[in-house]
């Protein structure tokens, strides 16, 4: 039972909790002895991988709870399709860099289903207080861009 318990260990494809769970139902079986049942916990600790110790349903409970908060304040992470209102802000990428901003529309229309950048009027704004700290235009080779904001 040992051998067959270190060759799953030696993988790393396991959840350090659960595997520590079976190690300690196995010597309360007696399957195991003391010294085995200390061997393997060492063992599944050092081996365990860092991925495989994700709880993915808390991770993404708690992203929901975020995105919640976040929208209950008015705020929405900003979606194809979406209709955005002038004044309202969102969240979205701008840069296609991995980076949230807190964007505003402040155009000339009532509102737009166009992204963000697509067409003139959108500002980024500040995480606290709201300022507007740059404006979203687009270069000569039509890249959206971020110019800073006098007195921002």
């Amino acid at each position: 039972m040992k051998e067959f318990l270190e060759s799953i260990i030696n993988t790393g494809n396991y959840v350090l909790e659960e595997m520590e769970e079976r190690i300690e139902r196995l010597y309360a079986l007696g399957k195991i002895t003391d010294a085995d049942m200390a061997y393997l916990l060492n063992l599944a600790a050092e081996k365990a991988s860092d991925i495989k110790q994700i709880d993915v349903p808390a991770v993404l409970a708690d992203l929901e709870n975020r995105v919640a908060a976040l929208e209950s304040q008015g705020i929405c992470v900003w979606v194809p399709g979406m209709v955005t209102l002038k004044g309202q802000t969102v969240l979205y990428d701008i840069l296609n860099e991995g980076k949230m901003r807190y964007l505003r529309y402040d155009g000339g229309r009532a509102s737009t289903s166009l992204s963000p950048g697509k067409i003139s009027g959108w500002v980024v704004l500040s995480a606290a207080g709201g300022s507007v700290t740059h404006t979203v235009e687009k270069d000569e080779n039509g890249h959206i861009i971020l110019v800073p904001v006098e007195g921002s």
